[in-house]
């Protein structure tokens, strides 16, 4: 089946959002995913498994083997002495004490010698079961396991191959030879065993290590970490030797059998298979009976990114009752997710820019029909009582049948789930599916609606803010509060911008932000997207003061607030020019300061605050002061403030923050296509311009008029747009020829030769030569 990378169906059944929407980039909280998800990939609590739960931008969720193979070791010997020493003892004793303090303790106990030992070695409790036991085969064995162990190891990370004497190793591996004839149980046949095919392996005698593993292990009936060890030894040899296939059947072998080294035999497997498909039937031709070949189905499950649902119907007949089917389920329905729910927050224009099927809410009949069959493999297993985590199946076949629309079905599914008994996780997963059917087979999130579904949704909240308040430590750290956002953006906003209602749609937004900050946040969407009059009726809404409980509980956790949106709309008016309606809006709210004189004089574009600047304003004083300067037009002072003030709200200028919430670093010195009134002047700088004209025209102080035209000179360097490096195809030679003619014109600007030959007797225009470097350029003809 070709899955779409990323297909256009959410979970709610309409997923519109308003054309401006620009929730297109939002960060991923999430490490190692990256798609919107409501299925909690450890719901199946299979952690042996966790490392495979799926992720999409790692490899692997963890890397880390548990258990560890030292540990495993370790707990063998504990084992060995009767379970008399602690597992700390023994690790210190078989993976941190020297050699010669385990030489000096054998000769203590074989001739007698004087025993000399550092006090960590004489006071463990293992040495004390030796000096009691007096095992010199055991010993011994640990004497030799630690000769051999530089040369067949290397620290982790390491980009160089450890370095191997070849000559030292066959000497080892000689000695290993003669000490398993001599050895006296299984137990020590099987570690001599061991560490002769390990010592075959690092030095590259991959076929003797095949050879040393048949003769030497294969048939030593003892059990032990050692046996699957030295299994995947052979099966490293055999890929070495390009005997693939049957590399990858004992890597599969092992996995299944064993949890030691799993990620290791896990890696080891998905080097060893091809990705072509048309090898699979080779590689299976292998397995002996049908669990061999279920269990190497489960590796090449767990090695597909795609969603492939006919493998776990497959394994489900060859196998009924793998401990694997529960993580492999819910790694299928994370895959199923990240197929076909649509990106979070891409608007619907952005999903046709991208070329992705823009049907809201469909599927190809053959995708209806691999689904469904999804559903049909999940109701099958659940049928059969020797899995575990009996109830993850009829919640997530739920679940499927939901992202179908089948509502009624999921519900039957849900009723079936909630007679079985189920683990807290699995409890969550029902609440959280539940919670969407419920939300999705309305034909209208109306008031009724929503009281429907508001103690779930608090439930969700309630459970993002407890995963808020822990430590955020762990691969869990944002499972919930993600699921909350995700709930809140896909689905219930998604459902509000289907219906028209963009001020229940932007609270959904603001409550998502509470739970888990997202970029662009909802006042943000608010200050971009909405206009004045659709953000003057949310102001109206928010200042209400009857709420349904539906509205309260959104409100009561949202970031959204009168504040921000009254400050907006005062922005925007300021944007406007329409200072009466600024000062009555920015006046309904408590006001922020803002750290900048708004009619500060530069000789020099500044964007920070300069040090020692002690002014502060409001968006509300800078209101005021403009509209009572737009009351004097005969006055030349007032009229040169007014284009200060003009000036200090552009791109440019110095207080930019009372007209815009954002600036970005790389704009300027062009304005943009489409540009609204406001845009021209921000980046244009007329409106600043044609006031410092207006103010020389009426001046009479010669060092006033030098300062408007100085201003002049400097708004029409604004004028004269900046090469794009898009402008030529992205020609980067043609570029910077046209960028290096644009720096000749900014410099020739034509107001710097009024400037000069009228004004330069001014204390201005002599402070201005040695602070300006452009009009400096200019007087020097650089």
């Amino acid at each position: 089946m070709n899955w779409k990378a990323s297909i256009t169906a959410c979970v709610s059944c309409l997923f519109l959002m308003v054309p401006n929407n620009i929730f297109s980039c939002a960060d991923v909280e999430d490490a190692y995913s990256s798609f919107t998800s409501f299925f909690n990939r450890y719901a199946a609590e299979t952690p042996n498994y966790a490392p495979f739960y799926f992720a999409d931008l790692q490899f692997l969720r963890d890397d880390s083997e548990r258990p560890a193979t030292a540990e495993a070791v370790v707990k063998e010997w504990c084992a060995f002495t009767g379970d008399r020493v602690t597992q700390k003892e023994a690790h210190a004793f078989v993976m941190q004490f020297d050699r010669k303090d385990l030489s000096a303790l054998y000769y203590h106990i074989e001739e007698g010698k004087p025993l000399t030992l550092p006090d960590s070695v004489k006071n463990n409790g293992m040495t004390r079961f030796f000096l009691e036991h007096k095992d010199l085969e055991a010993l011994g064995y640990l004497m030799y396991a630690k000769q051999v162990e530089p040369y067949v190891t290397r620290e982790y990370n390491s980009w160089d191959a450890t370095p191997r004497d070849s000559i030292k190793m066959n000497g080892l591996l000689k000695n290993g030879v003669q000490l398993f004839k001599a050895a006296k149980t299984p137990l020590f046949q099987l570690k001599y065993g061991y560490q002769v095919v390990r010592l075959a392996h690092y030095n590259h005698q991959y076929t003797d290590a095949i050879r040393y593993y048949d003769e030497l292990v294969s048939k030593n009936p003892t059990t032990g970490v050692l046996q699957s060890l030295s299994l995947g030894l052979k099966a490293g040899a055999l890929y070495q030797l390009g005997r693939r296939p049957e590399a990858a059947y004992i890597f599969s072998q092992i996995f299944n059998a064993t949890d030691i080294k799993k990620i290791a035999n896990f890696n080891s497997f998905a080097w060893a298979v091809p990705d072509e498909a048309r090898f699979r039937k080779t590689y299976l031709s292998l397995c002996k009976n049908s669990k061999e070949k279920a269990g190497m189905l489960a590796l090449y499950s767990l090695n597909n990114d795609a969603p492939d649902i006919a493998v776990l119907s497959e394994i489900h007949q060859l196998n009924p009752g793998m401990e694997i089917m529960p993580a492999l389920v819910v790694r299928e329905i994370n895959k199923v997710e990240m197929a076909f729910l649509q990106p979070f927050g891409m608007s619907n224009a952005a999903v046709q820019q991208k070329g992705i099927r823009a049907t809201l809410g469909s599927f190809s009949p053959k995708e209806t029909e691999e689904l469904e069959a999804f559903v049909k493999t999940l109701e099958d297993i659940a049928g059969d009582r020797k899995y575990r985590e009996h109830a993850l199946y009829p919640i997530g076949a739920a679940y499927i049948s939901c992202m179908l629309k089948d509502y009624k079905n999921a519900n039957r599914l849900l009723a079936a789930a909630k007679k079985i008994k189920r683990s807290p996780q699995l409890e969550d997963q029902w609440m959280l599916t539940s919670l969407l059917v419920s939300i999705n087979e309305n034909a209208r999130l109306d008031a009724a609606a929503e009281q429907k579904v508001l103690s779930s949704l608090q439930w969700l909240w309630k459970k993002a803010e407890q995963e808020k308040q822990q430590a955020e430590t762990g691969l869990e750290q944002y499972q919930w509060r993600n699921f909350f956002k995700n709930v809140m953006v896909d689905v219930i906003a998604a459902r509000y911008a289907a219906q028209g209602q963009t001020n229940r749609m932007v609270l959904a937004y603001g409550a998502a932000d509470k739970a888990l900050w997202v970029y662009p946040d909802a006042i943000n969407y608010v200050r971009d997207s909405f206009s004045i009059p659709q953000a003057e009726a949310l102001y109206g809404f928010l200042t209400g003061e009857k709420f349904t409980p539906f509205e309260s509980f959104l409100l009561k956790i949202n970031t959204l607030n009168r504040k921000g949106v009254a400050d907006y709309i005062g922005t925007a008016y300021l944007r406007e020019y329409n200072y009466d309606k600024a000062i009555g809006w920015l006046g309904k709210e408590e006001r922020t300061l803002i750290e900048k004189d708004p009619f500060k004089e530069l000789l020099y574009d500044q964007e920070e605050r300069l040090p020692g600047d002690g002014v502060t304003t409001t968006k509300l004083a800078y209101a005021k002061t403009m509209k009572s300067l737009l009351a004097q037009p005969g006055d030349a002072q007032a009229l040169y403030k007014l284009g200060l003030g003009y000036y200090n709200i552009t791109y440019y200028g110095y207080a930019w923050e009372l007209a815009t919430f954002y600036r970005s670093g790389a704009d300027g010195y062009v304005v943009p296509p489409q540009a609204t009134a406001f845009e021209k002047d921000y980046y244009g700088c007329y409106r600043a311009k044609d006031c410092f004209e207006k103010a020389l025209k009426m001046a009479t102080d010669p060092e006033l008029k030098a300062k408007c035209l100085f201003m002049m000179a400097k708004c029409s360097q604004k004028e004269l747009r900046k090469p794009q490096y898009g402008d030529f195809n992205y020609n980067y030679d043609l570029y910077d020829q046209k960028l290096k003619a644009y720096y000749r014109e900014f410099k020739k600007n034509p107001l710097f030769v009024q400037y000069q030959k009228e004004y330069a007797d001014t204390r201005f225009y002599k402070e201005t030569l040695t602070r300006c470097s452009y009009l400096k350029d200019f007087v020097n003809k650089n």
